[in-house]
């Protein structure tokens, strides 16, 4: 009789779980093809991403969480690994994004995934206490990043009229600001966004089970216009994450280097 292998909560091999549990993620490994959806919302993390956490942390027909949804990246990451989704997303344009993509057929049905049209501080309304294994997503920013990505490309006008970043024209990055809405996250001043997103953790935190993750993709930024030379986004999410009662795990790095060009 063949030996069965041992697997975790998660349904891992130890070999699978360490292949999948490296602190630095290339591109390369978790990249997916950008499709128009993508470009239409304009911040968006690939598709394959979302799946490599989602395989580490939860196991089939446990339910994954997205506040900040988008264009429903989580949510199509969750349904290819037969997980159940919830979403939230503030504006109806990328909420009816998300519910199109979602309605494209698949092989296998095994999931329900989930997308609502709401402010995610209202998610209790939502979700059941000790619902959720995995929360998975990437906030807005803030509003710095819109702000110094406007005085970038003004400065750089200001010095030929024709100049066009190989960011936006290599890339294809449309990184812009989503709404006028006041409860976008991606429009709050930096401190009011780290207030806001430490009591949006407080209920997160209710709604996870024991033994679940909180995983937030961000990425630190330098503002020095601004008198801001670095903002350690990824430090101040965490330092909020265990205000709300959550352990630290992990730190993982996605290194974009060999998938896009900086400049």
């Amino acid at each position: 009789m063949k030996k069965k292998k041992k697997t975790s909560f998660n349904r891992l091999t130890p070999k699978e779980w360490t292949k999948h549990s490296k602190s630095v993620w290339t591109a390369r490994e978790v990249s997916s093809i950008r499709s128009k959806h993508h470009l239409e919302h304009g911040a968006t993390f690939p598709t394959a991403l979302a799946e490599r956490a989602i395989r580490m942390y939860t196991k089939p027909k446990d339910t994954v969480f997205d506040p900040f949804l988008g264009v429903g990246s989580t949510l199509l990451a969750a349904r290819n690994l037969q997980r159940n989704g919830i979403g939230i997303e503030l504006y109806a344009k990328f909420a009816k994004i998300s519910k199109g993509l979602l309605k494209q057929s698949t092989l296998f049905e095994e999931s329900v995934q989930t997308v609502i049209k709401d402010d995610c501080r209202n998610l209790e309304e939502h979700i059941k206490p000790r619902q959720i294994q995995l929360t998975f997503t990437s906030p807005p920013y803030a509003n710095f990043i819109q702000r110094s990505v406007k005085d970038r490309i003004a400065r750089q006008r200001a010095k030929n009229p024709k100049w066009t970043s190989r960011l936006i024209t290599h890339n294809q990055s449309v990184v812009k600001q989503y709404g006028k809405n006041s409860n976008d996250f991606g429009n709050l001043e930096y401190e009011k966004f780290l207030v806001d997103a430490e009591e949006l953790m407080e209920k997160i935190y209710r709604v996870t089970k024991p033994g679940g993750y909180n995983v937030w993709v961000v990425k630190d930024h330098r503002d020095p216009q601004n008198g801001l030379p670095y903002i350690p986004i990824h430090y101040d999410i965490a330092i909020r994450g265990a205000k709300a009662n959550f352990k630290f795990h992990d730190l993982i790095v996605w290194d974009q280097n060999d998938q896009r060009s900086l400049v």
